[in-house]
């Protein structure tokens, strides 16, 4: 490492199978390449993650339900129900916010040593899948069907064959190249017209993005949509994964985080900038989003700053 260069933890894997959180080894299922596969489905408000790799691990994740957003080299990626955000091994990323209601399913591929080959695969067939692997076009992308499906029956097979069999081993194998088949070619899937964002309700979602502190009657954005308030609400919550004033909250509360990383700006103005009708409003609803209190959120954010 060169001097000055920063260095990122490696995030330990802790197995365990619970109603929010599943964290399974798919090694002793005879597929050494996955030595994780999750499942998260909170309930409650977690705090977001810190920076940090999976070292020697591509790490792909699919969102199903949520307003999240993961970090990257300074970036933040907007990660909403039905996309795919990859991560290799030498990228440090992370996790902004656990909302309550989040739910993802993950993997970690693990490349193979020079000389091993992944699922039994004949080698050229294992070079260019693990090529593949470690090179996607982008780090985040829409998931097709297939992806979907694949993740899917992969927990299924998990849950229902007998570990230890040949049978086990050899639908387990099948189940996981299936699904990186279907990772692999994903980015590369034409456009589908099904569920495609309304073109003005995407342009309604940045201004929203941009002007958190304006007003917006849902009834009127409706209309500039040219569509009812069903329908509106609907099309809305395809696009971003939340309906409009849950969307727009959780705006406000991102850029008032900006504003809370200043000192000498009082709460209550904040409150008040943000539209919230009073700072215990404010509170309440930041606490919701992303789990402590606008107090508690400045206090860690000065003492990062000034260690």
């Amino acid at each position: 490492m060169k001097k000055g260069a920063r260095s990122y933890a490696n995030d330990p894997i802790v197995y365990l199978d619970g109603k929010e959180r599943r964290s399974l080894d798919l090694r002793p299922y005879g597929v050494a390449c996955i030595p994780f596969l999750g499942l998260s489905n909170f309930q409650t408000v977690r705090t977001g993650t810190e920076e940090h790799v999976h070292e020697g691990c591509v790490e792909v994740s699919l969102c199903l339900r949520g307003n999240l957003a993961f970090e990257a080299d300074g970036i933040e990626y907007p990660f909403l129900p039905g996309s795919v955000f990859v991560s290799q091994p030498h990228e440090p990323h992370r996790m902004r916010h656990n909302p309550k209601g989040l739910m993802l399913q993950r993997i970690l591929f693990k490349i193979p040593k020079k000389g091993a080959c992944v699922l039994d695969l004949p080698r050229r067939e294992n070079a260019w899948l693990v090529r593949e692997m470690q090179n996607f076009p982008m780090r985040l992308f829409p998931a097709t069907e297939r992806v979907k499906v694949a993740f899917a029956r992969l927990f299924e097979r998990y849950d229902s064959e007998e570990r230890g069999t040949v049978s086990c081993r050899l639908k387990m194998k099948a189940a996981v190249l299936e699904l990186l088949l279907a990772l692999i070619e994903a980015p590369h899937a034409p456009a589908s017209s099904k569920g495609r964002p309304h073109a003005k309700v995407k342009a309604i979602v940045e201004r929203l993005r941009k002007m958190p502190t304006e007003n917006y009657p849902v009834e009127n954005l409706a209309q500039e949509a040219a569509l009812s308030v069903v329908a509106f609400t609907d099309a809305f919550k395809r696009a971003t994964g939340l309906p409009p004033h849950a969307f727009l909250l959780d705006q406000r509360v991102k850029a008032a985080r900006i504003d809370l990383a200043d000192p000498l700006k009082n709460i209550a103005s904040i409150a008040a900038k943000y539209r919230f009708s009073s700072p215990q409003h404010f509170a309440t609803v930041f606490k919701r989003i992303t789990g402590q209190t606008p107090r508690a959120y400045r206090e860690r954010v000065t003492r990062g700053v000034n260690m």
